[in-house]
């Protein structure tokens, strides 16, 4: 009785942005119990099913976010791979050692990713936006865009179609070479395409670049077969250079239609 009532001191306060989520006594009742021979033990089930509920509430990886554009459109965006996720399993057996110091513990869950900010727009104030309907972007820094240009997406079929979501920039590369997929009749990769600004967005290889093949950029030529991307966002040279230039890896990338 003593052991599990000194358990019950354990209290935790999680700091998850405005609101504090908390765990009281009341609940660390409901998880504290004692085994066969009477040793004080936990209800795993018990704190596994509030850690999964406290991810599904909190975690935005892949959540559908409503924002406004910076033009103003009413927008809203799922999917991709950036966002917060807290670690459960690590979670977990922190969470019963903090239970087991018997001591109020006010800390941040354990993430496997973290975002710039709490709330429906997560990726904070500095970020790259694309709307595929409007075939623009914008790259806004501290609240500010500094950067705008119309641009032309991925050719709207499953094969080439730019993945909607939001992600993150994985890095930057001057002066390469993409590479396309193997060909099956021939054996050869479907193009070798030379640019020099490459900003890798997606680990399927979709990211920014220069198109200085295209002769146009914006409306609907992103639906011309040969004329849509293969998934990519397509640049023209200076906004390409400009943004390489401003861009860092981890800034959040939002694809949108």
């Amino acid at each position: 009785r003593d052991k599990m009532n000194s358990y019950l001191g354990g209290t935790v306060t999680y700091q998850m942005g405005a609101t504090p989520e908390g765990i009281d006594k009341a609940k660390l009742a409901e998880w504290i119990t004692v085994d066969e021979n009477m040793n004080v033990t936990f209800t795993t089930d018990g704190i596994s099913a509030y850690v999964r509920d406290l991810a599904s509430r909190y975690d935005t990886v892949g959540k559908t976010r409503s924002f406004t554009t910076p033009t103003g459109k009413a927008a809203t965006v799922s999917g991709g791979t950036y966002g917060w996720s807290i670690d459960e399993p690590a979670e977990i057996e922190q969470l019963k050692a903090d239970i087991a110091g018997g001591k109020p513990v006010q800390r941040e869950p354990i993430y496997e990713k973290r975002a710039a900010s709490f709330g429906a727009t997560d990726w904070g104030n500095t970020y790259a936006e694309v709307d595929m309907s409007a075939q623009h972007m914008w790259y806004v820094q501290n609240g500010q865009v500094v950067l705008e240009t119309d641009v032309v997406t991925g050719e709207p079929i499953p094969s080439k179609i730019t993945p909607e979501g939001v992600y993150s920039l994985m890095w930057k590369q001057p002066n390469s070479v993409l590479v396309g997929d193997i060909n099956p009749d021939t054996g050869e990769p479907a193009y070798r395409t030379k640019v020099k600004y490459w900003m890798q967005v997606t680990s399927s290889g979709v990211g920014f670049h220069d198109a200085t093949w295209q002769t146009a950029f914006g409306g609907t030529l992103y639906q011309i077969p040969g004329t849509g991307s293969h998934g990519c966002i397509n640049m023209p040279l200076d906004q390409a250079g400009a943004l390489f230039n401003m861009i860092e890896p981890g800034t959040p990338v939002i694809f949108h239609w």
